[in-house]
């Protein structure tokens, strides 16, 4: 019954108002700087302790969102960075006051209506099927198992910064399987200037992946999108 309770809180959207971090901004070669973050209704507002770096940004404004744990996130805007080429800015935020918990954090997905990425997965997930797998990286990998829940597919894994928590018909273009012994996950991503081009997450799983499950997530996906586009229409 806890469990069913802590559910609906976290589906049912919070109220933005007056919800003020305490952070501190990571700044490359530079101290970092100081200030607040508060997260409104309409927009997220940094409040910087030197004023001209204070920001506002409208939640459309707001390219991107990454959780990388309660205590540390990173906004991507649609700021150009006119001494990296135009490149789009970041700002990387560590909380020294506060916290964004997975209730905000989700309300602040909701209003922002695009993909995000979330590092923080539960410690408990009542999976309806999993699989150990091994997350592949550019050199060598880490090693945790995939859980299926509902519309949602998470990665745990010790190693805290690969974990992952996707919404299928929001965070994920598509999946696909070469043979049962493999996975790839098409990921929206913090990829600048390059949300047509997904990440691909390649897991190499250490059991076979049951065929009937696979396509009925095959389905499930294409469903989602189905009806997204049904409601764009």
């Amino acid at each position: 019954m806890k469990r069913v309770l802590l559910l609906l809180v976290l589906l049912i959207p919070q109220s933005l108002s007056g919800q003020t971090l305490e952070v501190a901004l990571k700044k490359r070669l530079w101290p970092d700087g100081h200030g607040k973050v508060q997260i409104g209704e309409k927009a997220i507002t940094y409040e910087a302790s030197k004023k001209d770096e204070s920001r506002t940004w409208e939640y459309p404004n707001i390219q991107y969102l990454d959780r990388i744990s309660p205590k540390e996130f990173v906004i991507l805007t649609y700021e150009d960075r006119r001494l990296v080429l135009g490149r789009d800015r970041q700002f990387h935020f560590v909380i020294t006051e506060g916290e964004l918990d997975d209730g905000l954090f989700h309300t602040i997905a909701a209003r922002l209506g695009k993909p995000v990425t979330d590092r923080v997965v539960p410690a408990q997930v009542a999976a309806e099927y999993s699989v150990p797998a091994k997350h592949l990286h550019t050199f060598g990998g880490c090693e945790g198992v995939l859980k299926f829940a509902g519309d949602t597919i998470y990665y745990v894994t010790e190693h805290r910064e690969d974990a992952r928590e996707w919404k299928l018909g929001r965070d994920i273009q598509s999946v696909w399987s070469a043979d049962p012994y493999q996975l790839e996950i098409h990921a929206y991503d913090n990829n600048r200037r390059e949300f047509s081009r997904t990440r691909v997450y390649n897991f190499q799983l250490k059991e076979a992946l049951n065929p009937d499950f696979y396509r009925n997530l095959k389905l499930k996906l294409y469903n989602l999108e189905a009806r997204d586009r049904q409601r764009s229409e």
